[in-house]
């Protein structure tokens, strides 16, 4: 894998953090079988809990799972940043939203 694709959601409460490990599972599932991508856990920051998923080319997973991160939105799950770094690297580069203002973090 080359890339750490990182889905980073607002809040660290239970509930957040239950919504963000059902939505895990759902990812699991989805790409069960690729070959270009893994989840590779959550992590719960500073006021946020972060989805960690390890990428062949994260742009390309990420166009592959905006919908199931769309659906897990509608179900009150409050996306802040997506954004990936090379695995060696430690500058991100945000894919959504396309006007993030700021340097993206890890919590």
């Amino acid at each position: 894998m080359k890339h750490q694709l990182v889905l980073q959601f607002q809040g660290d409460d239970d509930d957040t953090i239950e919504k963000v490990i059902e939505l895990e599972d759902k990812l699991i599932s989805a790409l069960d079988g690729s070959t270009s991508v893994e989840v590779d856990g959550h992590e719960p920051g500073e006021g946020v809990v972060n989805l960690l998923l390890l990428a062949k080319n994260a742009p390309k997973v990420w166009e592959k799972i905006e919908p199931l991160i769309e659906e897990a939105a509608s179900d009150n799950l409050e996306i802040n940043a997506v954004a990936f770094r090379d695995l060696n690297g430690e500058d991100f580069t945000v894919l959504w939203p396309l006007d993030y203002e700021g340097e993206f973090e890890i919590a």
